[in-house]
């Protein structure tokens, strides 16, 4: 598999492993914080059941004990995987744990021999589709409207809906891990 080696082990500064049942409520007020429309850390914990579902969760390395700075939830399922959500804490964005949390999903997917991964993003996260495309996701096609029931307005970092007030468009995204 070609792509292995561009997600070699990089120095970072965020520790990535799976949530903690505790760390739930964290995860939870991350997705509020940038999500019109939030999950509850119920609605995690009742997706965490299903099978083949992981939450990754990356932590600043110092100091210790640091809260989750981002956390990102996943299915495999067949010979592919959907990232479900990403979402990083407002303090946090910018510095490596959305990144840190990438590379280490497509590692583990790579290591289970699966094939694709697919993902939505809002059409308006510039910075998301950004990071997507540096690591080798291609557009593979586009939900009108998708983003339809977040408050115009609500100052989250991703609304999904454009400031006019309309629903915000999907962008759907594949990384071939054959390549």
């Amino acid at each position: 598999m070609a792509l292995f080696g561009l997600f070699k082990r990089h120095e970072t500064a965020f520790t990535v492993a799976e949530a903690e049942r505790q760390e739930l409520a964290q995860c939870a007020d991350i997705h509020a914080a940038s999500f019109a429309d939030a999950w509850g850390d119920g609605v995690l914990a009742s997706l965490l059941q299903t099978r083949g579902t992981h939450i990754l969760v990356a932590k600043a390395l110092r100091p210790a004990n640091h809260p989750v700075a981002a956390f990102l939830m996943y299915r495999a399922a067949g010979r592919e995987a959907e990232i479900l959500t990403l979402a990083t804490a407002p303090g946090q964005r910018g510095k490596g744990a959305g990144r840190a949390l990438m590379d280490e999903m497509i590692r583990r997917c790579l290591a289970a021999r699966l094939e694709e991964i697919f993902l939505e993003v809002d059409a308006a996260n510039p910075a998301a589709i950004a990071l997507y495309r540096k690591l080798g996701f291609r557009q593979v096609g586009q939900r009108t409207g998708y983003y339809g029931s977040g408050k115009a307005g609500s100052g989250k970092a991703a609304t999904g809906r454009t400031g006019d007030g309309k629903a915000g468009n999907a962008l759907i995204m594949r990384l071939d891990l054959g390549e």
